[in-house]
């Protein structure tokens, strides 16, 4: 009876033992696999401190609603400011346009006043030519020739006066128009400004990038926050898997392969999946300290290649399969 149970027995690990290697002739599995997603970390773009919290733990947001609340006082003032400096620079232009317009207007009469200085010292000129030849004849006397000299003289001048005040006159405009330039840039660095101050404004009302589940809140009302600070968690419904399967185990697998997937949160459902694509290096290439094998003694090691594996949820699952979760991967070799 005693032999007859040993025979049994041997006969019975003969057997599992066969079962588990007919097992590994058809299927490739792993048990280093576990859930991934798109993770948003939301951080703020403006410095303050919290004033209102929208959301709360686990909450499920959209892209575009709003988490929480920066106080906007500063914020509003600097926008206040720039639209006063703005409102300066437009005065500003305003008044140099009106001063533009009078200038033409001197110009103008800058140009009259030459025109009536020509004539009278064209006038005076022939005057004095005549006077000139009277006073050869004795017509006149030396003092009337001395008097028209004078009158010429003066009539020269006036019109010399006239063109330099033209001159002026033009000069002025120009500098006016260098003054219409500077302020229209005053205008654009306020208008810019403005932009500016208004975006950060904007930005103190901070809302969820993308859809998903809050998660690692580490927010609240009265905390003092600030660029770069990680205050929410997203966590998308949208997940995939992560299986490190052994280098020798990779000959067997290609992209489009069907996969069967057992989460060990949910053991007894399988979910199907698809292999997407395989990462084309080891997991330790990407460790803090790449393994140097170069030198020295050395243990091999049989490495994991990380195989990025696309998952069909059923309904009863969506939005309860969470990113870290562990699970078991089985890929058949034969149909």
């Amino acid at each position: 009876m005693k032999k007859s149970i040993i025979a049994l027995a041997a006969l019975g690990t003969l057997a599992l033992g066969g079962w588990k290697y007919w097992q590994q002739q058809q299927w490739v599995t792993t048990d280093n696999a576990y859930v991934k997603a798109d993770v948003t970390l939301v951080s703020p773009e403006v410095s303050g401190r919290v004033t209102h919290l929208f959301v709360r733990d686990n909450q499920w947001v959209k892209a575009g609603d709003p988490l929480f609340q920066i106080d906007d006082q500063d914020y509003q003032a600097n926008v206040n400011i720039s639209q006063a400096a703005i409102a300066v620079a437009q005065s500003a232009l305003a008044n140099n346009a009106s001063r533009m317009q009078l200038q033409q207007v001197s110009i103008e009469q800058a140009k009259t006043a030459i025109e009536g200085a020509s004539a009278n010292a064209q006038f005076q000129q022939s005057e004095r030519q005549r006077f000139q030849k009277l006073l050869k004849s004795a017509s006149v006397s030396q003092t009337a020739f001395d008097h028209q000299n004078t009158q010429a003289i003066n009539a020269k001048a006036n019109l010399k006066n006239a063109r330099l005040a033209l001159d002026a006159a033009h000069q002025q405009l120009n500098t006016l128009a260098a003054e219409r330039e500077q302020l229209n840039a005053q205008l654009k660095q306020a208008q810019s400004k403005l932009a500016l101050n208004t975006i950060a404004l904007q930005r103190t009302l901070v809302k969820a990038p993308v859809d998903g589940f809050i998660a690692n809140r580490q927010v609240q009302e009265g905390k003092f926050v600030q660029p770069g600070m990680g205050t929410i968690t997203l966590i998308p419904e949208t997940v995939w898997l992560n299986a490190n399967f052994k280098e020798t185990q990779l000959n067997h697998l290609i992209a489009g392969q069907a996969v069967d997937v057992r989460l060990d949160m949910y053991p007894d459902t399988v979910i199907a999946g698809l292999i997407d694509s395989i990462t084309p290096a080891t997991g330790a290439q990407f460790s803090m300290i790449p393994p140097q094998n170069a030198t020295g003694n050395f243990v091999k090691v049989v490495q994991r290649v990380p195989v990025k594996i696309t998952l069909t949820l059923p309904d009863s699952l969506k939005g309860r399969v969470y990113p870290g979760l562990s699970a078991v991967v089985s890929i058949a070799l034969q149909p």
